[in-house]
């Protein structure tokens, strides 16, 4: 129900309520939101009210826009914590997730300096280079760019890499993936990752770096992943550091 009288504009209220069904699955990712005939009947509003509250909503990532077609609820945003090392598949999976794999490049190439320096590669020794785009449901999600030795890359050229997951694949083969190093930052997306990931160039997209080792300090594989930042986060728990505060205090003492 809306209150005309409140102090909080129409549009907003209204915005709300939808949001509300969205969060408790009336409305479902994928469905077409009610048209704005039957939802200025409903709630008895202005067809400028509800673009108002449908236009925040998609601002916000609940709702996406398909020329011709209408509105839709968008699929739930990932969220995922920042603690185990998984391929990029294996954590949509345990997240009960149906994951689609897209190969888009395969094969040989020769590596730029910072790849073969992190690799650690000889001059001239050539990667294995995988470009695979990660769909959930009818959605991209995101562009995985991931470099390897060539070692692993006589293993990889022999498996469905649409549907083997490389981490697990290696494992098989007895390589102990053990520990990895990643950076994230925020990015937005090129010509080449908008139209693989179907958003406009320029969008706010999350980039991640990855050196993954196995046992040793080895490093079996560079990888650049761009996640689509309207479906995807990264949660981090974090912890009290114990600090002594007078020692603190004593260090700085002209903070405020």
């Amino acid at each position: 129900m809306l209150y005309p009288g409140s102090s909080k504009p129409l549009h907003e209220q209204l915005k709300d309520i939808l949001k509300q069904k969205i969060i408790e699955g009336e409305f479902k990712p994928g469905e077409a939101l009610p048209g704005e005939r039957q939802l200025m009947h409903t709630y008895g509003v202005s067809r400028v009210t509800v673009r108002q509250a449908i236009g925040e909503l998609v601002s916000e990532g609940l709702l996406y826009r398909q020329h011709g077609r209408g509105t839709f609820v968008a699929p739930r945003r990932i969220e995922r914590p920042l603690a185990y090392l998984l391929g990029v598949a294996e954590e949509l999976i345990l997240e009960g997730l149906k994951v689609g794999i897209k190969v888009l490049e395969a094969g040989r190439q020769d590596p730029l300096p910072e790849i073969r320096q992190q690799l650690r590669l000889k001059e001239g020794e050539q990667v294995f280079h995988v470009l695979r785009l990660i769909m959930t449901g009818p959605e991209p999600l995101l562009l995985d760019f991931s470099f390897f030795p060539s070692v692993i890359g006589q293993i990889l050229k022999d498996i469905d890499l649409s549907k083997d997951l490389i981490y697990t694949h290696l494992e098989l083969y007895g390589y102990k993936i053990s520990h990895g190093v990643q950076w994230i930052s925020a990015g937005r997306a090129s010509q080449e990752e908008a139209q693989y990931l179907q958003c406009k160039k320029g969008s706010p997209v999350l980039v991640v770096r990855r050196i993954t080792y196995v046992e040793g300090e080895l490093p079996i594989s560079v990888s650049r992943t761009v996640y689509r930042a309207d479906r995807y986060e990264y949660r981090v728990n974090l912890y009290r550091y114990p600090l002594k505060p007078k020692e603190l205090l004593k260090s700085n003492p002209t903070s405020p």
